[in-house]
């Protein structure tokens, strides 16, 4: 019995510790843990433990600083054997489900939407077309002689037709981006979103409501934060945007980046065992086509030793 009770106790301290590394995690998920760290001794031993296992010395110093805050005094482990290929594989299963009702709501507000590793391509009523990259859903409106596409999730090229009298309107959780005919990205991501120009000029503002936009050329990026507009740059990234003829091109950018890049596109999470991988600096292609093979690819073509717990949970290191 008390085997039983210390397995289950394990596979909880896994499943919080791959959900406060998504990128999703909410204040309600962190409160959660919070009230789940301090229902049992074993609790936080079983987390710390995880922490431990896996590496992640700065999820460690954060449950100890969250301790102290919460006058918890930590006692030293005892020893415990987990069993981390079962309890990360049922972690997976936990944590890496849609929550259906989120899911739900966007179908039902969304036009048009793709699946995990999809592209998809859309011709709209005035000409322009707008491919949408991996996980991605828009909702479009052509009426009243409006030009508008909402972005819910995701990232979508756009190739507008030219037309003087109606400007096209791409909106956001954090932007809106005014265009009258021209070739760009519009990337939402949970805290930001970004903008990209490939020909033409676009006026971005940070806020529903147009105010100080900042005008973006060609091969130029602006970042879009909840409560600032940033800086234009030289957009010279060509992992960002590639994807819209089927590949991940990546020039000196470090393997982190990619695999961040590659978890787009195949369900699942990967996790470095090495730190030290993280910043290494790698130049190649791979094809989008073959989304679920990606990191096979990777392995072969470098070398780096991955782990796979299971289909969806991937260790590197």
């Amino acid at each position: 019995m008390e085997s039983d009770l210390n397995d289950n106790i394990d596979e909880q301290a896994v499943a919080w510790f791959i959900r406060l590394r998504a990128d999703n995690v909410s204040n309600e998920d962190r409160k959660s843990f919070d009230r789940w760290l301090e229902q049992a001794p074993d609790h936080r031993r079983a987390f710390d433990e995880v922490c431990a296992m896996w590496g992640d010395t700065a999820l460690l110093n954060s449950l100890r600083i969250n301790a102290k805050l919460h006058r918890i005094a930590p006692k030293p482990p005892k020893k415990r054997y987990l069993n981390p290929k079962i309890a990360l594989a049922i972690a997976a299963c936990l944590v890496l489900a849609v929550p259906l009702a989120g899911r739900m709501r966007i179908l039902l507000r969304a036009d048009y939407t793709s699946a995990m590793g999809e592209r998809k391509t859309v011709l709209l009523e005035d000409g322009s077309t707008a491919m949408l990259n991996t996980d991605s859903a828009i909702a479009v409106n052509m009426k009243d002689g409006k030009r508008s596409v909402e972005l819910f999730k995701g990232e979508v090229f756009f190739d507008v037709k030219p037309d003087p009298s109606r400007p096209f309107l791409v909106r956001a959780d954090h932007s809106t981006t005014r265009v009258l005919g021209t070739r760009f990205f519009v990337n939402h991501r949970k805290e930001s979103d970004e903008i990209k120009v490939l020909s033409g000029r676009v006026e971005v503002s940070d806020s529903q409501i147009w105010k100080d936009p900042v005008v973006l050329g060609e091969d130029e990026a602006v970042t879009v934060y909840e409560a600032s507009l940033g800086h234009p740059r030289k957009l010279d990234s060509k992992l960002s945007t590639s994807w819209i003829n089927g590949f991940l091109v990546y020039e000196n950018e470090t393997l982190e980046a990619l695999v961040e890049a590659i978890n787009r596109y195949r369900p699942g999470m990967v996790f470095f065992k090495d730190a030290s991988l993280r910043q290494l600096k790698i130049n190649g292609r791979l094809s989008i086509r073959e989304s679920h093979d990606m990191l096979k690819v990777l392995q072969r073509t470098m070398g780096i030793k991955m782990t796979y717990v299971t289909d969806w949970v991937v260790i590197i290191g």
